[in-house]
């Protein structure tokens, strides 16, 4: 771990790509996974000293919050949350539900600025769920994976990989109270657009903000893929995210866009495509004039329906 923190490393993830690791950038906290066939009852752990918190898990509860949450963001931000190991070792799910209860019962926090300005729909959810994510509606929660599939195996190349990643990250941190919400949308909307008068172009789209300072994450689907409908859903991006800088500053903020549009020729059901903001998009009056003509108008008729906000 000093290692780490003094200097960056490259490290091999998963699907078999080297990836440079600004590790002295990160908040680190350390797991010890124990994996016995018959583990001892009603072991008391100690209290650790040190910066970095180590938490003691049984290979059973580990897998209990992958279950639970189906989300690396979220997992890792429990463990962040947690900080020490369960006073005794096997209690995790006893202090995940005693945690998620505490969700349930807590206050919503601030929204951003932005949204009340927008019209945006306030929705609390707990960010650890009683339930297992995506309980209540399974291919819902499946299209939100495979959605995040396709972007994790989109061909890219050595230079692009580290931005690749922080994009797949971005979208990971969606709390998984919405992802059905979510999922189910995105299924909802392709089954709409696929019946689009010929000649039409017919859109979907939909904005979720966890709270100040999180990325903005925006979804759309559309009718079909041309270069016209790539630059209309870059440009309804780089307004969503030029719209966050009349609150916040957009120095060290980010939104990312997905956009799917539905494929007739039986290789795949959609093709996926991915555009990230960073920073002020320093948009010209007249781009803002005419994004802002676009999408921000009830009646435009580039928008299917209006946009939720969270």
């Amino acid at each position: 771990m000093r290692r780490l923190k003094t200097q960056g490393v490259r490290m091999v993830n998963g699907r078999g790509h080297s990836l440079s690791i600004d590790s002295p950038a990160v908040d680190w906290v350390g797991v010890i996974i124990i994996e016995h066939p018959n583990p001892p009852q009603n072991v008391a752990l100690p209290a650790q000293d040190g910066s970095t918190p180590v938490i003691a898990l049984l290979r059973r509860d580990w897998e209990f919050l992958f279950n639970q949450l189906r989300s690396t963001h979220a997992v890792v931000g429990y463990l962040h949350r947690v900080a020490a190991s369960a006073p005794v070792l096997g209690g995790e799910p006893e202090r995940y539900y005693e945690l998620a209860a505490a969700d349930a019962e807590a206050e919503p926090g601030d929204l951003d600025p932005s949204w009340t300005q927008r019209g945006g729909q306030s929705r609390s959810v707990p960010l650890l769920p009683a339930a297992p994510a995506g309980s209540d509606d399974d291919e819902a929660h499946t299209m939100v994976r495979i959605m995040l599939e396709d972007v994790a195996t989109s061909p890219t190349g050595p230079a692009e990989r580290e931005a690749w990643q922080r994009v797949l990250a971005s979208l990971d941190s969606l709390p998984v109270g919405y992802r059905t919400d979510l999922g189910r949308f995105l299924l909802d909307a392709l089954t709409t657009v696929t019946q689009a008068e010929e000649g039409t172009t017919e859109w979907r789209m939909r904005t979720f903000l966890a709270g100040p300072g999180w990325d903005q994450l925006g979804f759309a689907v559309c009718s079909n893929l041309t270069d016209h409908t790539r630059a209309a859903f870059s440009a309804w991006l780089h307004l969503r995210h030029h719209e966050r800088g009349q609150h916040s500053d957009l120095t060290d903020l980010t939104s990312v866009g997905v956009l799917l549009t539905p494929r007739t020729d039986g290789y795949r059901e959609w093709d996926t495509s991915v555009v990230a903001v960073n920073d002020d998009p320093e948009l010209t009056d007249e781009e803002l004039h005419t994004y802002q003509g676009l999408f921000n108008t009830r009646n435009s008729r580039h928008e299917g329906v209006p946009e939720g906000c969270v």
